[in-house]
């Protein structure tokens, strides 16, 4: 899988830019400010996901009403051609030539794992970081599943809605109602957890062999962290690949049923995988203890593991579709020390293609490039 070209219309700095891309690693070069990352960026933007930097009516150029980007992409012998429409609050997409009815569709045809000096936040961000990299994992690994986010979302809003007018004590009217919405809430609840817990047992051989080829020794380990599922059953789904659904549905259920009282109380859905959150842990050597890697790890171990989770979605992506997803790296080679920067460059030597965003210098050789770009001020050139 490749992007073969891409155009660009009112996206971020870039007024209109054609660019043409091919196999292998591409270094793009340039100052910082210029439009480097943003070319990254579209690139990401065309495989259907949310940007990894910022809100859609950021990606419109300013003083332009909507943002076009078109993708040329090769398939194996099948050549196809992708649009995106951005928007404030709206994206329209295009699959050669035909509307899609989401723009998440466009997932099903390209697939990009993008990675970035902000991807630290997977370790020592907020809970919310890690819960949207495992649900965009989800829809990578099964495009079929983007409705599972939106709809938890929008029967918590609607629950939300209901707790905030509803008299502390609830009326009949009113508990009846919630009832109505629990039983919903339950389902979608269940249903995307399932699929998260589904995709962290893949994840997780992925991600800690990964780590140990970075860091040449110590151990990853990720955990599912929820306040209604027991720790045991979330351990024994993540080890085994999965759990049942009716099963989820038992502990939500109660976990809803008790939490009511103080729900009614603070006007808010305090049970459900809104809460959710991924552990990750690591060691420094084998047979050393594994310890919380966002409290006690290093900064070096934070970036490696947050450099083998990337990794690892990009090896279950493969997987998944039996061939190599699109690997997007903003500015990496900063971040990284000599050795995980050799590894790097080994690392995708072998891909079908890769695009680096980079000012230091060395970054050509590190990577072994097949082709450079250079972009200045939004325009861009093969040197």
């Amino acid at each position: 899988m490749r992007v073969e070209g891409l155009e660009l219309l009112d996206f971020r700095n870039y007024e209109q830019a054609v660019v043409e891309l091919g196999e292998g690693p591409t270094l793009v070069m340039g100052r910082n400010a210029q439009g480097k990352t943003s070319l990254l960026e579209a690139v990401f933007c065309l495989s259907g996901l949310p940007s990894p930097r910022g809100p859609d009516q950021s990606l419109v150029r300013r003083g332009a009403e909507r943002a076009l980007l078109h993708g040329r992409v090769r398939r194996g012998e099948r050549s196809v051609e992708l649009d995106l429409e951005i928007r404030e609050g709206k994206r329209r997409a295009l699959i050669n030539k035909t509307p899609v009815r989401s723009a998440r569709s466009l997932t099903e045809v390209m697939v990009a794992v993008f990675f970035g000096p902000d991807e630290l936040s997977l370790i020592k961000g907020s809970p919310e970081g890690r819960r949207r990299f495992l649900d965009e994992l989800v829809v990578e690994l099964r495009p079929g599943r983007g409705s599972l986010r939106r709809e938890w979302d929008r029967v918590l809003r609607q629950k939300n809605a209901l707790l905030r007018s509803a008299p502390r004590r609830g009326s009949e009217k009113t508990l009846k109602t919630l009832d109505v919405w629990d039983e919903a809430l339950i389902k979608a609840g269940a249903t995307l957890t399932g699929a998260r817990l589904e995709c962290l047992a893949l994840l997780l051989p992925a991600a800690r062999k990964r780590y140990g080829e970075i860091a040449s020794e110590g151990r990853l380990d990720l955990s599912y962290q929820s306040a209604w599922l027991p720790q045991e059953v979330g351990d024994q789904a993540v080890s085994s690949g999965g759990v049942e659904e009716s099963e989820l549905r038992c502990h939500l259920e109660l976990a809803i049923s008790q939490a009511r009282p103080r729900e009614l109380e603070r006007g808010t859905t305090l049970a459900g995988p809104q809460r959710d959150d991924v552990s990750v842990g690591v060691s420094s050597s084998q047979g050393r203890a594994v310890m919380d890697a966002r409290t006690f790890g290093s900064q070096g171990e934070q970036r490696t593991a947050a450099l083998a989770l990337k990794a690892g979605e990009f090896d279950m992506v493969t997987e998944a579709m039996g061939e190599q997803p699109i690997l997007l790296l903003d500015d990496v080679f900063s971040e990284l020390d000599p050795l995980r920067r050799r590894w790097l460059g080994e690392a995708v030597a072998g891909m079908d293609q890769t695009i680096v965003t980079s000012a230091e210098p060395g970054a050509v050789e590190a990577l072994g490039a097949t082709a450079v770009l250079e972009v200045v001020d939004g325009s861009v050139r093969r040197v």
